[in-house]
Protein backbone atom coordinates (compact mmCIF):
# COMPACT_ATOMS: atom_id res chain seq x y z
CA UNK A 1 0.00 0.00 0.00
CA UNK A 2 2.79 2.28 0.91
CA UNK A 3 4.71 2.02 -2.96
CA UNK A 4 1.22 2.39 -4.12
CA UNK A 5 0.73 5.55 -2.40
CA UNK A 6 4.72 6.85 -3.19
CA UNK A 7 3.93 5.71 -6.75
CA UNK A 8 1.08 7.99 -7.10
CA UNK A 9 2.56 10.98 -5.19
CA UNK A 10 5.54 11.00 -7.74
CA UNK A 11 2.60 10.82 -10.79
CA UNK A 12 1.05 13.78 -9.47
CA UNK A 13 3.97 16.06 -8.81
CA UNK A 14 5.35 14.80 -12.37
CA UNK A 15 1.98 16.22 -14.08
CA UNK A 16 2.13 19.02 -11.73
CA UNK A 17 5.80 19.97 -13.35
CA UNK A 18 4.00 19.04 -16.56
CA UNK A 19 1.47 21.96 -16.60
CA UNK A 20 3.45 24.28 -15.07
CA UNK A 21 6.65 24.11 -17.19
CA UNK A 22 5.38 27.57 -19.46
CA UNK A 23 6.61 30.74 -18.42
CA UNK A 24 3.49 33.05 -19.01
CA UNK A 25 4.88 35.11 -22.32
CA UNK A 26 6.12 31.40 -23.51
CA UNK A 27 2.50 29.77 -22.82
CA UNK A 28 0.62 33.34 -24.46
CA UNK A 29 2.74 32.33 -28.07
CA UNK A 30 2.37 28.90 -27.90
CA UNK A 31 -1.49 29.25 -27.59
CA UNK A 32 -1.73 31.82 -30.30
CA UNK A 33 0.40 30.04 -32.38
CA UNK A 34 -1.86 26.87 -32.03
CA UNK A 35 -5.09 28.68 -32.20
CA UNK A 36 -4.26 30.52 -35.61
CA UNK A 37 -2.90 27.56 -37.31
CA UNK A 38 -6.22 25.55 -36.08
CA UNK A 39 -7.90 27.48 -38.73
CA UNK A 40 -6.27 25.91 -41.76
CA UNK A 41 -6.42 22.24 -43.06
CA UNK A 42 -3.72 22.83 -45.24
CA UNK A 43 -0.09 24.36 -46.08
CA UNK A 44 1.61 24.37 -48.88
CA UNK A 45 5.10 26.32 -49.16
CA UNK A 46 8.91 26.00 -51.24
CA UNK A 47 11.34 24.77 -48.49
CA UNK A 48 15.00 24.28 -48.30
CA UNK A 49 16.64 22.14 -47.02
CA UNK A 50 20.42 22.66 -45.82
CA UNK A 51 22.57 20.19 -44.14
CA UNK A 52 25.59 20.65 -41.82
CA UNK A 53 27.84 18.10 -41.71
CA UNK A 54 31.10 17.75 -38.72
CA UNK A 55 33.23 15.76 -41.26
CA UNK A 56 32.39 17.88 -44.64
CA UNK A 57 33.26 21.09 -45.27
CA UNK A 58 30.71 22.38 -47.78
CA UNK A 59 26.79 22.33 -46.53
CA UNK A 60 24.43 20.47 -48.49
CA UNK A 61 22.00 22.31 -50.09
CA UNK A 62 18.09 21.04 -51.00
CA UNK A 63 15.12 22.65 -52.22
CA UNK A 64 11.70 21.40 -53.10
CA UNK A 65 7.86 21.61 -52.37
CA UNK A 66 6.01 20.94 -49.09
CA UNK A 67 2.22 20.37 -48.59
CA UNK A 68 0.74 19.58 -45.03
CA UNK A 69 -2.92 18.24 -45.18
CA UNK A 70 -3.92 18.53 -40.98
CA UNK A 71 -3.87 16.29 -39.78
CA UNK A 72 -1.57 13.15 -40.53
CA UNK A 73 -0.26 14.07 -44.34
CA UNK A 74 3.16 15.48 -45.30
CA UNK A 75 5.00 15.25 -48.44
CA UNK A 76 8.42 16.78 -49.28
CA UNK A 77 8.90 16.81 -52.61
CA UNK A 78 12.26 17.24 -53.32
CA UNK A 79 12.90 19.28 -56.95
CA UNK A 80 16.85 19.50 -55.81
CA UNK A 81 17.93 16.65 -56.44
CA UNK A 82 14.67 15.92 -58.73
CA UNK A 83 12.72 13.12 -57.47
CA UNK A 84 13.88 12.69 -53.84
CA UNK A 85 10.68 12.14 -51.71
CA UNK A 86 9.58 12.13 -47.69
CA UNK A 87 5.81 11.51 -47.55
CA UNK A 88 3.58 10.79 -44.22
CA UNK A 89 0.77 9.33 -44.83
CA UNK A 90 -1.35 7.95 -41.92
CA UNK A 91 1.11 5.55 -39.91
CA UNK A 92 3.74 5.04 -42.74
CA UNK A 93 6.53 7.14 -43.93
CA UNK A 94 7.97 6.86 -47.01
CA UNK A 95 11.59 7.97 -48.52
CA UNK A 96 12.94 8.28 -52.08
CA UNK A 97 16.75 8.70 -52.04
CA UNK A 98 17.67 8.59 -55.75
CA UNK A 99 16.68 5.02 -56.62
CA UNK A 100 16.12 3.78 -53.29
CA UNK A 101 12.77 3.57 -52.26
CA UNK A 102 12.05 2.94 -48.07
CA UNK A 103 8.48 2.53 -46.61
CA UNK A 104 8.31 2.43 -43.62
CA UNK A 105 5.62 1.52 -40.38
CA UNK A 106 5.65 4.48 -37.88
CA UNK A 107 3.88 2.21 -35.33
CA UNK A 108 6.73 -0.82 -35.74
CA UNK A 109 9.51 1.91 -35.67
CA UNK A 110 9.80 3.84 -32.74
CA UNK A 111 12.00 6.74 -33.98
CA UNK A 112 10.15 6.90 -37.15
CA UNK A 113 7.19 7.48 -35.04
CA UNK A 114 8.54 10.11 -33.47
CA UNK A 115 9.89 11.75 -36.28
CA UNK A 116 6.34 11.62 -38.09
CA UNK A 117 4.63 13.01 -34.70
CA UNK A 118 7.29 15.73 -34.54
CA UNK A 119 6.97 17.17 -38.16
CA UNK A 120 3.11 17.15 -38.22
CA UNK A 121 3.18 18.29 -34.48
CA UNK A 122 5.57 21.57 -35.98
CA UNK A 123 3.95 22.36 -39.51
CA UNK A 124 0.30 22.07 -37.75
CA UNK A 125 1.48 24.70 -35.03
CA UNK A 126 1.32 22.39 -32.23
CA UNK A 127 4.38 22.98 -30.11
CA UNK A 128 2.90 21.81 -26.74
CA UNK A 129 2.68 18.68 -28.73
CA UNK A 130 5.59 18.68 -29.47
CA UNK A 131 7.12 19.61 -26.36
CA UNK A 132 5.61 16.46 -25.13
CA UNK A 133 6.25 13.88 -28.07
CA UNK A 134 10.11 14.83 -27.05
CA UNK A 135 9.80 14.83 -23.62
CA UNK A 136 11.35 18.23 -23.94
CA UNK A 137 12.55 20.75 -21.86
CA UNK A 138 12.02 24.33 -23.61
CA UNK A 139 13.44 27.92 -23.77
CA UNK A 140 11.53 30.76 -25.28
CA UNK A 141 12.86 33.69 -27.46
CA UNK A 142 11.37 36.18 -28.68
CA UNK A 143 13.05 38.06 -31.82
CA UNK A 144 11.90 41.35 -34.07
CA UNK A 145 10.23 38.74 -36.57
CA UNK A 146 9.98 35.36 -34.70
CA UNK A 147 8.79 33.64 -31.57
CA UNK A 148 11.59 30.89 -31.37
CA UNK A 149 11.33 27.21 -29.17
CA UNK A 150 14.73 25.74 -28.48
CA UNK A 151 13.56 22.36 -27.22
CA UNK A 152 15.89 20.06 -25.78
CA UNK A 153 14.92 16.35 -25.66
CA UNK A 154 14.12 14.36 -22.45
CA UNK A 155 15.99 10.69 -21.33
CA UNK A 156 13.32 8.31 -23.36
CA UNK A 157 12.76 10.27 -26.28
CA UNK A 158 13.11 7.54 -29.00
CA UNK A 159 14.78 10.05 -31.73
CA UNK A 160 18.45 10.63 -33.43
CA UNK A 161 17.50 14.54 -32.69
CA UNK A 162 18.76 15.74 -29.35
CA UNK A 163 17.37 19.70 -29.98
CA UNK A 164 14.95 20.78 -31.96
CA UNK A 165 14.56 24.90 -33.10
CA UNK A 166 11.31 25.94 -34.41
CA UNK A 167 11.05 29.72 -35.34
CA UNK A 168 7.49 30.65 -35.83
CA UNK A 169 6.31 33.72 -37.76
CA UNK A 170 5.16 36.93 -35.56
CA UNK A 171 3.04 37.88 -38.80
CA UNK A 172 0.97 34.87 -39.71
CA UNK A 173 2.60 32.41 -36.85
CA UNK A 174 3.18 29.68 -39.17
CA UNK A 175 6.26 27.61 -39.21
CA UNK A 176 9.30 29.28 -40.93
CA UNK A 177 12.53 27.88 -39.84
CA UNK A 178 13.24 24.46 -38.08
CA UNK A 179 16.91 22.81 -37.04
CA UNK A 180 17.44 19.21 -35.82
CA UNK A 181 20.73 18.56 -33.99
CA UNK A 182 21.90 15.53 -33.82
CA UNK A 183 24.32 14.35 -30.96
CA UNK A 184 27.12 13.95 -33.12
CA UNK A 185 27.19 18.07 -33.90
CA UNK A 186 25.36 17.31 -37.21
CA UNK A 187 22.34 19.30 -38.06
CA UNK A 188 19.72 20.12 -40.52
CA UNK A 189 17.65 23.20 -40.92
CA UNK A 190 14.71 23.89 -43.18
CA UNK A 191 13.48 27.34 -44.07
CA UNK A 192 9.62 27.79 -45.45
CA UNK A 193 9.33 31.83 -45.28
CA UNK A 194 6.34 31.42 -47.87
CA UNK A 195 3.40 29.61 -47.70
CA UNK A 196 -0.51 29.41 -48.94
CA UNK A 197 -2.78 28.54 -46.44
CA UNK A 198 -6.43 26.96 -46.58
Amino acid sequence: MKKIFITMIAALLCSIGAFAQYAPECKAAIDKIAATNAKFTTVTCPFTQTKHMVMMENELVSKGNLTYTRPDGLKMEYTSPAGDLLEISGDNITMVRGKRTNKISTKTDSRMGNLKNTLLLSVGGDVDGVVKENAAEVQFIETPQYYVFILTKGKGAKSQYVKLELSYSKKDHTLCVMKMEEANGNFTVYDTPVKQMK
